[in-house]
């Protein structure tokens, strides 16, 4: 595997994942979700800004961009590291995109998509729990602080077992620092019991 090899995965991962799906999706909803609430481009802001249509939309757009970075790249080169470089670049990507000045959203569904590419059963089971615990604490960023922490603890115990190459764990513990670190003002506010819940107004 060759330096310009990884450079450049990461370089069209962390490009794919620029893509501006939430703030594209809410300018077709008349609004810019850049300046509304968060000014993230994720769908909980998109949810926020315009809706569940477009916060929907924009969630099936941010996986499906985590999703195809890590596939493509797979069916290109057959090295378990290169999946590492592609999903961890494509969630960076997705919080600091080129396109947007280098802001983004928290690259929860971004690295599920990725994680689909890697192991889909997994990352399945972790969408389906991000939605129930957003559905019984009515916080988005519990969900996704949840999920991203049992990421790569799943990977790892995969890794253990001969499921998955251990490498992968790496992918894991790459997302959980990048997207815990997004979510700082979140943790914040949650330990300050400020957090907005989804469906409130106001904090």
């Amino acid at each position: 595997m060759s330096v310009i090899a990884v450079m450049a995965v990461a370089a069209w991962a962390y490009l794919l994942g620029s893509f501006p799906s939430g703030y594209l999706v809410g300018r077709l909803w008349g609004v810019n979700v850049l300046e509304r609430a968060s000014g993230r481009t994720g769908g909980t802001n998109v949810f926020r800004s315009a809706g569940i249509a477009a916060a929907l939309l924009t969630g099936a757009l941010d996986v499906g961009k985590g999703f195809l970075a890590v596939w493509l790249t797979g069916q290109l080169i057959s090295n378990p590291l290169m999946l590492v470089v592609a999903g961890t670049a494509v969630i960076l990507g997705h919080n600091y995109s080129i396109f947007l000045g280098f802001h983004g959203g928290g690259g929860v569904a971004a690295s599920l998509g990725a994680l689909g590419a890697i192991h889909l059963p997994v990352a399945a089971g972790l969408l389906v729990l991000l939605l129930l615990v957003i559905a019984a604490t009515r916080y988005a960023s519990v969900g996704s602080l949840t999920v991203v922490t049992l990421m790569p603890i799943t990977l790892l115990i995969l890794g253990l077992i001969g499921a998955l190459p251990l490498i992968n764990t790496l992918y894991g513990g790459l997302a959980w620092v990048i997207i815990v670190y997004a979510h700082r003002p979140n943790i914040q506010r949650l330990m300050q019991g400020t957090e907005r819940r989804l469906g409130q107004t106001r904090e």
